[in-house]
């Protein structure tokens, strides 16, 4: 069994991405996706809300695509000074930065691995701008998957200091962890490169998919692979890339992990009982066995 202590974080926040075209990525997320934007940072960059909190993507310019940061709201009533002290006994250091951007007063930085930022923060501004009805509107920002040549070292951060459990692996190359029901709110995919390799949005209902793929279809955004069921977690996915050709999917039905169990909740389409975590094949992506229109592990 895994350990049974609480997560210090309980959500994925927001993504910040570096690209050398914000005008362009700005229209994605505004107009394809369906975000509103709530601020502009004063160096130019763009914050955009789903429709709650003031932002879930943070869009700067660059020279090129890159990974900016990742943002991980922590516990009501963390206390971010002694949050600090903990991490530098973990071996990492850290500073607290008080109004680094807007609609976050106080966040800590942490780099745990070479080229991956994380900003971990108790409370953001909710200034609640509304859902779109406009694109495609998703209902909030579910998971991210990171590319890291450090991947063993980043998931045992994850893991060991912020207390995720682990839900699955893929050939013991994409691992998923979480820290709230949800199969995974974090993918540690271990490969020689520090990027992205998917942002992932849920839907509104599996109704939602078909309605998607035609918007992105009409905004010559096609869909490269789905929807389709996976396997670790279950969820029904479509991925499509973003004008910087960072990979988007569109989910819904995901899994849901009993950490008291170690294990999801039972579904009928489930293969296995108990779903617990395990360790899938690269063969083993897709449930339904849908063809790949491209390499996905190298997206």
């Amino acid at each position: 069994m895994q350990k049974q202590f609480a997560p210090k974080v309980f959500q994925l926040g927001y993504v910040a991405l570096e690209t050398p075209d914000i005008e362009r990525a700005r229209d994605h997320y505004a107009e394809a996706i369906g975000m509103t934007e709530t601020a502009i940072g004063h160096e130019g960059e763009s914050y955009l809300s789903i429709g709650y909190e003031h932002h879930n993507i943070v869009l700067r310019q660059a020279n090129r695509v890159a990974m900016g940061h990742l943002g991980f709201q922590l516990n009501p009533g963390t206390d971010l000074k002694a949050l600090v002290r903990e991490l530098r006994t973990f071996g990492l250091s850290a500073q607290v930065k008080s109004d680094s951007q807007p609609g976050i007063r106080e966040l800590i930085e942490v780099e745990p691995v070479s080229g991956t930022t994380l900003q971990l923060y108790t409370d953001i501004d909710a200034p609640a701008p509304g859902f779109k009805r406009t694109g495609v509107s998703p209902l909030r920002l579910g998971h991210v998957a990171v590319i890291s040549p450090e991947g063993p070292k980043l998931k045992a951060f994850f893991m060991d200091f912020l207390g995720f459990w682990f839900t699955d692996t893929i050939a013991g190359i994409s691992n998923f962890i979480t820290c709230n029901r949800e199969h995974h709110v974090v993918n540690v995919v271990s490969m020689p490169d520090n990027r992205v390799h998917h942002i992932a949005f849920q839907l509104k209902g599996n109704a939602s998919h078909a309605m998607a793929c035609d918007l992105l279809a009409e905004r010559g955004l096609p869909v490269k692979w789905g929807p389709s069921r996976h396997t670790a977690g279950h969820n029904i996915a479509g991925y499509h890339y973003d004008p910087d050709q960072v990979l988007i999917e569109l989910y819904t039905d995901m899994d849901i992990f009993i950490p008291e169990l170690n294990m999801c909740e039972a579904r009928p389409w489930h293969g296995h009982y108990p779903m617990a975590p395990r360790e899938w094949k690269l063969t083993e992506l897709a449930a339904w066995e849908t063809e790949f229109a491209f390499n996905l592990a190298k997206a």
